[in-house]
């Protein structure tokens, strides 16, 4: 993080207490910010998705530089198993998410389908790793996450 950003190791810690709220601050930015930039209230889960796939785009493709979206997807494994403060925050995050299927389901967006269903197939083509093992080319992989989401839609929307 320190050579990422060019501070001092120094600068860093009169912001954060220790390194664990380092870690969290830098990976709660990472993982979770950017993908609830949006009015919950609003938005379509057509609208969400297109958000999400913006940030996706924006998160494998990080200053130019292809990011290996294995080590994208264990390293967030990883700081939900060690960092007990994200399990809170990924259930408030989850709850807004939540909230766009629920809206989307009483517009007529989508069929009236469990939410926690769609919610969790969602996150699991987000998740994905069986194309990472098939090929090796990141921009494959994004590409083909990216896709499935969208015949998922097509699956559920009426």
């Amino acid at each position: 993080i320190q050579r990422e950003s060019g501070v001092s190791r120094g600068l860093l810690y009169y912001f954060f207490k220790n390194k664990a709220d380092l870690l969290f601050a830098a990976c709660r930015k990472y993982f979770f910010d950017k993908y609830m930039t949006v009015d919950v209230n609003t938005i379509s889960l057509r609208g969400f998705l297109d958000h999400i796939k913006g940030v996706v785009h924006s998160l494998t493709d990080f200053n130019g530089r292809e990011i290996d979206i294995l080590k994208y997807n264990t390293l967030y494994s990883c700081v939900l198993v060690c960092e007990p403060r994200f399990w809170d925050y990924i259930v408030a995050e989850l709850g807004k998410a939540s909230i766009i299927i629920e809206n989307a389901k009483k517009r007529g967006e989508v069929k009236d389908l469990p939410t926690h269903f769609i919610g969790a197939t969602f996150l699991s083509i987000l998740g994905r790793t069986s194309y990472v093992t098939a090929t090796p080319s990141n921009t494959y992989v994004r590409s083909r996450i990216l896709e499935d989401i969208d015949m998922f839609y097509e699956l559920i929307k009426l």
